[in-house]
């Protein structure tokens, strides 16, 4: 009995610790409030989002619309990638207004 608890206390110890480390990314599409090249930092909405050294961020202008790709570590939000988005859909046009037309009726009455 013992020889099957010990490696199926291992598995699951391993199987847990790397599902902890997982990371999953989260993708933001949004305008740009404010960049600092020297910090590697963008501002998109109230989020400030932390890039790798030397990422080029000169690219972009502040009011530009990106997407960045970027995920959570110890409550600061790591960005994984910063792209250019796609230029919004314009709206679709309206539907005509449909035009009611009332036929007058006529009620008689018989005595």
């Amino acid at each position: 009995m013992r020889k099957f608890l010990l490696p199926l206390a291992i598995v699951a110890t391993l199987a847990t610790s790397s599902m902890a480390l997982a990371v999953t990314n989260n993708s933001i599409t949004g305008v740009i409030k404010a960049i600092d090249a020297k910090a590697d930092t963008v501002t998109v909405g109230k989020t400030v989002y932390h890039f790798a050294k030397g990422t080029s961020l000169s690219a972009f202008k502040v009011g530009e619309r990106v997407v960045i790709k970027a995920h959570a570590y110890k409550k600061i939000e790591v960005g994984v990638s910063i792209a250019a988005a796609p230029a919004a859909p314009a709206p679709a046009p309206k539907a005509p207004a449909k035009t009611v037309t009332k036929t007058p009726t006529k009620t008689t009455t018989t005595k």
